[in-house]
């Protein structure tokens, strides 16, 4: 059954790469037209959302690429709607599994993307909207980030500003974070702001070297919400704001352990130990019971990464063969790119030293070894994807209140351990 589902993967990845290749990216002026009429006025009502140096885009001629930090789901629509013109998004490639929204996605200029991965095929789409004289529009960190502060940036974003050789503009997103955490399902009314700035002429880039273009884009979207509120003290306003915060934060401070942290309303606790917070108006915790350790998620995360790094190293060095996490309900899928994805199998998964595995119905066992996975990442905060073997997996956590996330970060760990060990 599963050489059936490989070859019907391998037929339908070729199709879907012919029609890739076919594509034309150009977005349409007068769909533009109408979500700067409808769904932008809205945006900027709803979610209080203000732009500083809005004369830099008056000035501005395409073509042009912009660089926007990642903050939260509604960030191309908050950036496009002060930036004169359609920007082409860089979008992933998971976006375009359904018609329907490839369809959608093609009205308004998204040019395909497989995350975590090199992919010719779009910088070829990006270097034909520059002939164009469109604008490029690239979240440099790849994700939107888990606590607020602005994640590692892809090196190769510098390299294709590089050739690209046309002006550089960033976006700098304050808020947004706030007013609707990536982990939440709920927003709070608040206040966002844009700071749009030059970072480098065509003229500049040709001078500058790739890591000094590095250097100056992180320089301008470094951003921390927390930190920002710390000193502006806005309030973003909404009930059950803690809700879900256990896809994020899957360590307790203070019992150390795993998956035992659940939400309710505002409040955030630990099943095991009691430890118990509440988060406020400001986006801070403050104690219910014991003492808080972390204000901020991103503390809180910062702390919990590490732990999760020297547990791993315990974990990988014990003689045991027990598995660190497991999940008892999970749903895979199997396809490549953005094609549509057929079914796989169901299960519980488990993650060991060097390795995945899912058990599914009947004793069946699959095993991805962890140096064999690439491109592993978070789609939806619900969905963990990698290639394993030249096919794309899919993992849904039927438990909605399932952290991804910490599958994501064990693997790397493991992956980041291996590669540290080889002797050159």
């Amino acid at each position: 059954m599963r050489d059936v589902i490989s070859e019907r993967v391998a037929r339908a990845r070729r199709r879907r790469h012919a029609r890739r290749a076919r594509r034309r990216i150009r977005g349409s002026q007068a769909l533009n037209k109408v979500l700067r009429l409808t769904l932008g006025p809205w945006l900027v009502r709803r979610y209080r959302v203000t732009a500083e140096n809005r004369e830099l885009l008056r000035r501005l001629r395409p073509p042009y690429l912009v660089l926007p930090n990642h903050s939260s789901v509604w960030d191309p629509f908050f950036v496009n709607n002060f930036v004169p013109g359609v920007i082409h998004y860089v979008v992933s490639d998971a976006n375009f599994r359904s018609k329907l929204v490839e369809f959608g996605l093609g009205l308004v200029g998204s040019i395909p993307k497989t995350k975590v991965m090199s992919d010719l095929d779009t910088v070829k789409n990006i270097m034909k909207v520059k002939e164009a004289g469109g604008i490029v529009g690239i979240f440099p960190e790849g994700q939107n980030t888990w606590d607020g502060h602005t994640l590692p940036m892809y090196f190769s974003t510098a390299k294709l500003a590089k050739l690209l050789k046309v002006p550089v503009v960033t976006a700098r997103i304050s808020g947004a974070y706030l007013s609707k955490p990536r982990w939440s399902r709920a927003r709070r009314r608040g206040r966002i702001t844009i700071r749009y700035d030059l970072a480098f002429t065509p003229e500049q880039l040709r001078k500058a070297s790739t890591q000094e273009i590095d250097a100056r884009v992180l320089e301008l979207l470094d951003h921390d919400d927390y930190e920002f509120n710390r000193v502006h003290r806005h309030k973003y306003i909404g009930p059950n704001r803690a809700e879900y915060a256990e896809i994020a934060l899957f360590t307790c401070p203070q019992c150390r352990e795993f998956a035992n942290l659940r939400s309710s309303g505002n409040l955030l606790g630990c099943r095991e130990c009691g430890y118990t917070v509440r988060l406020g108006l400001y986006g801070f915790f403050t104690p219910v019971s014991g003492t808080c350790r972390f204000d901020t998620i991103r503390e809180w995360n910062l702390w919990q990464i590490e732990e999760l790094r020297r547990r791993i190293d315990d974990f990988v060095t014990s003689a045991e063969d027990t598995p660190l996490f497991t999940e008892e309900r999970v749903k895979v899928e199997i396809g490549y790119k953005s094609m549509p994805l057929e079914a796989y199998g169901t299960g519980r998964l488990e993650l060991y030293p060097g390795r995945i595995e899912l058990s599914g119905r009947g004793g069946a066992r699959d095993v991805f070894e962890i140096g064999r996975i690439v491109g592993m990442n978070v789609q939806s905060n619900e969905y963990l994807e990698f290639y394993h073997r030249d096919h794309l997996f899919k993992i849904t956590i039927l438990d909605p209140r399932g952290c991804t996330y910490k599958w994501d970060l064990a693997t790397r760990f493991m992956q980041e351990r291996a590669a540290s060990s080889i002797v050159v």
